[in-house]
């Protein structure tokens, strides 16, 4: 049965929305729900192994009570219903979901992080300090709760429009909450700092005002050239929508989510520095060459991924990319003892000046135990003659500002 459309109902779908547009749609979740149909979150962002529990409190339009009154009571409902969901996925309860694409179960066995996110959504503006009524809300470690308001989370778009972005600054957060309290209605100050100290918060008890002004206004050229150079992150946004329609289940989980994780698990700045390196292949089609690869290695799965360009027909460019993949493993198991997996991807490439891409051909998920039995001394050497030896590594210098 539909929820009926109340006040609360569209702060949620405000949250929801807001999320599936700007975050991802593949892997975010609206009011999932147990067996027995209880619910466990009014949004769940489900990225891999991280899973983010929302609760959207929405203050109605005709509310008598105080702001501060109204706020502290919702923070103290959500933190209740946080935590009881909370241990519903450690318990391994079933947890059913479905959203636009996918409609599959929670891997509880294999998270390993949650996090707990209030949202308060108010006409009025809502300055409180989460704790003065609740001084228990930041003691759990193994479930770190942040309330934020709805009007500051919209105006992080401006920094944060990614899940592992996220994630690693609500890590941040949660440390420094430690020290001192946050007040709602004043994130953007918050994140103005951070920002500005090379996404790191302060040991001590600070004043944020006006932080997010001051950031604006003294890093404004840094932040047009990271805002010009992250358009190179576009690409692997379009990657990552383009597994939708994958459902067969592997391990019990749409194929198709796998990649989008993958790709998911990058953050904005990687994603710009691997764009601009996949923009940058087209130089060799310029030189009369017929293929181009590179590899790079996700700082938050381990795995590599692999991207292979060619003008080769369809088949060749598949049986290529297998060819490469298996060599891949082969070099990483040998130089590193590798034992995670490879993403890749092959690419059509037009055949006439100026080259572009055509279209994504195929894809691969491919783990070392495909590649065991061709672990021996002559595919060692062709790994290496076909990614290098241990000197071939190069690591990307991701930074969050281009040096000016």
């Amino acid at each position: 049965m539909k929820k009926e459309i109340d006040e609360g109902n569209v702060g949620e779908l405000l949250v929801s929305d807001f999320f599936d547009k700007n975050f991802s749609k593949i892997y975010s979740f609206p009011n999932p729900k147990t067996k027995n149909n209880s619910e466990v979150a009014d949004v769940l962002i489900w990225l891999n192994r991280t899973v983010f529990l929302i609760e959207v409190k929405t203050r109605s339009m005709d509310g008598t009570a105080p702001i501060e009154s109204w706020a502290h009571t919702q923070i103290k409902k959500a933190y209740t219903q946080i935590n009881k969901n909370f241990q519903r996925i450690k318990s391994k309860e079933e947890i059913f979901l479905k959203n636009a694409y996918y409609d599959t179960k929670l891997d509880c066995e294999e998270v390993v992080q949650i996090i707990g996110l209030v949202i308060l959504v108010s006409e009025e503006k809502c300055i409180v300090e989460p704790t003065e009524y609740l001084s228990e809300i930041y003691a759990n470690d193994a479930i770190p709760i942040h309330v934020i308001t709805w009007d500051n989370l919209e105006l992080m778009l401006d920094e944060i429009d990614t899940v592992p972005d996220f994630i690693y600054y609500l890590q941040d957060r949660f440390q420094y909450l430690k020290i001192s309290n946050i007040p709602t209605g004043k994130e953007l100050d918050v994140l103005g700092y951070y920002k500005s100290q090379s996404n790191k918060f302060p040991k001590v008890a600070f004043d944020f005002t006006i932080s997010w002004k001051e950031y604006k206004t003294t890093m404004q050229t840094n932040i047009l050239i990271r805002n010009q150079h992250n358009t190179y992150s576009q690409s692997l946004d379009k990657l990552e929508e383009q597994f939708i329609f994958q459902r067969k289940l592997y391990d019990g989980i749409p194929l198709g989510m796998y990649f989008a994780w993958e790709l998911g698990t990058l953050s904005r700045r990687e994603k710009a520095y691997y764009g601009e390196k996949i923009n940058s292949v087209f130089e060799y089609f310029s030189k009369e060459k017929n293929s181009r690869k590179f590899s790079v290695q996700s700082g938050g799965t381990k795995n590599w991924l692999l991207f292979h360009f060619s003008k080769s027909s369809e088949k060749i460019n598949s049986i290529e990319l297998e060819r490469l993949c298996k060599l891949k493993l082969v070099k990483e198991m040998h130089l590193n003892s590798f034992e995670f997996g490879v993403y890749a991807f092959a690419f059509e490439v037009s055949d006439t000046y100026p080259y572009q891409i055509m279209s994504i051909i195929t894809t691969i998920m491919m783990g070392v135990d495909v590649v065991t039995d061709m672990y021996n001394q002559e595919n060692i050497e062709l790994a290496l003659k076909e990614f290098g030896d241990e000197k071939s590594y190069f690591k990307l210098p991701i930074k969050e500002f281009i040096e000016v």
